[in-house]
């Protein structure tokens, strides 16, 4: 995560060094019609949207090490759609008093209301991935409900074990990642490619192998669940 936020964050400042350079870049203003672009403050509004993408890439940037080091690991990880969210939201508000247009109430409504529905999506995602992973075993079939939930075969796994401890993740690859909870699929040393339902931070960690390559790693936040389920898919694979 450390990358990745260094990334973004850069990726932020060097935006807004963009905009200030090349005005004609901006959303709205670019497609605006001569006659209109004459009533906007250009100089103003790149220059305010420069501060702006700095300030926000900063924030990622600082935010993410500030909240690690002080150990809010879980808004640390979410630095990133935090600080975008509501730093391009303050931004996209305050830049419309650059725009002296009369028709211009249309487009700050129209503005408020995509703001808002990105606002209830990335609510709505958040809740999704933090709700807990549920397991059901019905006809040798096992299926793991909600984000990035599957079912597999019991046909399939080759042993199923419990650890203390999993492998270093060194990236995510395709999956959800907010402080304790991952979900989806992370590179992880050793292990390689591999398919996590992690819901808390509590060890043990149940171990699927499949067909001698891929691997599912997945835990409860209560342990008992944990090592209750392993129990069953044990049992489930010296019976088959």
């Amino acid at each position: 995560m450390d990358i990745l936020n260094i990334i973004v964050g850069l990726f932020m400042i060097g935006i807004g060094f963009l905009v200030k350079s090349s005005p004609s870049l901006i959303a709205g203003y670019n497609t605006m019609p001569d006659d209109k672009k004459k009533n906007v403050d250009i100089v103003g509004l790149s220059t305010f949207m420069r501060n702006s993408l700095i300030i926000i890439g900063l924030s990622i940037i600082v935010g993410y090490y500030l909240f690690k080091w002080i150990g809010f690991a879980v808004i640390a990880d979410s630095m990133i759609l935090i600080v975008t969210l509501i730093g391009v939201l303050i931004m996209v508000i305050n830049a419309q008093r650059f725009d002296k247009n009369k028709d211009k109430t249309k487009r700050t409504t129209l503005t408020y209301i995509i703001l808002g529905l990105v606002a209830v999506f990335v609510i709505v995602l958040f809740t999704y991935g933090y709700s807990p992973s549920k397991v059901n075993i019905s006809n040798n079939m096992i299926t793991f409900s909600g984000m990035y939930g599957f079912e597999m075969n019991v046909s399939d796994i080759d042993n199923v074990e419990l650890s203390d401890m999993i492998p270093n993740i060194k990236t995510r690859t395709n999956g959800f990642s907010s402080g304790a909870i991952k979900k989806g699929f992370f590179n992880l040393e050793k292990f390689g490619k591999t398919r996590l339902l992690i819901n808390s931070n509590n060890s043990p960690y149940l171990i699927l192998n499949k067909n001698n390559s891929d691997k599912t790693i997945l835990n409860f936040k209560n342990k008992t669940e944990t090592e209750k389920l392993f129990g069953d898919i044990k049992t489930l694979i010296d019976n088959k």
